[in-house]
């Protein structure tokens, strides 16, 4: 019956120990796990947090869309006259506050 080939022996080079392969092959494992460490967790981080920051914007932009079509359809529900009675107040409301909003602005900004 043949034997299974064993690891070839470690010749000791000299001021070298016996055990210089498995102490190399610890110390590059060891190198790439820190080098690992320091990238990985920070750049899955920043994926992360660049994802829900997306997702955040795509709701709030949706919820804001949705609210002014909501607010359109209430405030035409009860009013009397057409849509248009209800495209000038809220147009007026909404323009109120892009006037508020244009004054508080800092006075370079708009040069």
């Amino acid at each position: 019956m043949p034997t299974e080939p064993s690891d070839p022996p470690h010749r000791a080079l000299p001021g070298l120990s016996e055990d210089w392969p498995r102490r190399v092959a610890d110390r590059i494992v060891g190198i790439v796990d820190r080098i690992r460490g320091a990238t990985d967790r920070p750049t899955a981080n920043l994926a992360r947090r660049l994802v829900y920051g997306l997702v955040m914007i795509v709701l709030a932009i949706l919820m804001f869309v949705l609210g002014v079509i909501g607010l359109v359809r209430l405030v035409d529900s009860y009013l009397p006259a057409d849509v248009w009675a209800t495209y000038v107040l809220l147009g007026g409301f909404f323009g109120g506050i892009g006037l508020l909003v244009w004054a508080k602005r800092p006075h370079r900004a708009a040069s």
